[in-house]
């Protein structure tokens, strides 16, 4: 049997294939160009965004007396309106009108904002006091206090403590709603004994007592706020005093029953008009009465399930401030404003009858 022969053929190689092959050829991808940039766009997000560059780069670098050597001369005129008059040459300091050394009045020089074609003076770029403003603003922008969505904040708080439809929350209330209520506190041996009287003599004094002093008074807003954390309730409903008895100075005050925070505002305004439909009436002489009265009417939160708490301090007064005219400001109470808990305007009366 003849053994098989070896072919002599070349074998096949794969780069050969490969090369021989005609070269395949991709389709070119389009590309677009980039939009142009706007350079008012770019500009308000180099002042705004917390991600601006102008936050990581040294001031000195990019205002310096070379780069304002730059700027052409409208440029320089307009920033010339911004600066101070101890930034331009040949500023002297004068001595203001009401001073006593002033003799004579009328010879004395009055700084004024300078002209537009004052020399500046380039080391006001090199100042401590420009180069601390000026990180200062980049500490703002990168706090995100100059974006456009905290600038409209501001402007409806701004807005609103104007028109007294929002007011600031007292340091106490505040640290109760972070923190979940009062918590027991302390005192000194020391002293524990003293601070107990005195707050024990303050307990003294009666719902009754404040409306016979004058501390609460017909037409005041009593606004309870009280924080169930355990349900996740905060129930906030006002009361306003009606009328106050003229011998036992107990207080007749109006309620409106539901989950709704104000009262009408027939009843809150400067001439209000008598209580119709649903709203309630009741006679209380502390603030625990008045309290467990606006529970009720709210109805979330039921007796047993109400931890004990102080009353004096949950309720705070509202009051117009001076004499009228006043407006109704949209703030459900007639642009009334707090003038603290009941705890606080007793400690008050105390200290001061």
């Amino acid at each position: 049997m003849d053994r098989p022969r070896r072919t002599a053929r070349p074998p096949v190689r794969l780069i050969d294939t490969l090369s021989s092959s005609p070269p395949t050829t991709r389709p070119k991808r389009k590309t677009t160009q980039d939009a142009p940039i706007d350079s008012a766009e770019q500009l308000h997000t180099l002042l705004t965004s917390p991600k601006s560059a102008l936050t990581t780069v040294d001031v000195s670098d990019i205002i310096n007396a070379a780069s304002w050597n730059m700027l052409s001369a409208d440029s320089q005129n307009m920033l010339k309106a911004l600066l101070p008059p101890t930034a331009f040459v040949g500023f002297t300091v004068s001595i203001d009108a009401d001073h006593p050394s002033v003799a004579d009045n009328d010879a004395m020089a009055v700084d004024s904002v300078p002209p537009a074609n004052d020399v500046v003076d380039t080391s006001v770029f090199t100042d401590s006091h420009f180069l601390a403003a000026a990180r200062t603003l980049q500490d703002h922008i990168y706090s995100g206090w100059m974006s456009d969505s905290h600038v409209q904040k501001v402007a409806k708080y701004e807005e609103g403590i104007r028109n007294g439809s929002l007011a600031a929350p007292w340091k106490d209330e505040l640290w109760e709603r972070n923190n979940g209520g009062p918590r027991p506190v302390t005192m000194p041996t020391n002293n524990g004994a003293v601070s107990s009287e005195r707050a024990g003599e303050a307990a003294e004094i009666k719902l009754v007592t404040l409306a016979q002093e004058g501390v609460l008074q017909v037409g005041d807003i009593i606004v309870l706020r009280r924080n169930f954390s355990a349900l996740d309730i905060i129930v906030e409903k006002d009361a306003i005093i009606q009328s106050i008895h003229p011998k036992t100075h107990a207080l007749t005050v109006l309620l409106e029953p539901g989950t709704s925070t104000h009262l009408p505002a027939p009843l809150v305004s400067p001439d209000p008009s008598p209580p119709t439909g649903l709203t309630q009436e009741a006679v209380i002489t502390s603030p625990t009465q008045l309290e467990t009265a606006l529970l009720d009417n709210d109805g979330r939160v039921e007796r047993a399930k109400r931890p004990n708490g102080n009353a004096w301090k949950s309720m705070t007064v509202w009051r117009w401030r001076g004499t009228a005219p006043w407006e109704d400001v949209g703030d459900g109470r007639w642009g009334r404003e707090n003038h603290g808990t009941l705890f606080y305007l007793r400690g008050t009366y105390y200290h001061e009858r």
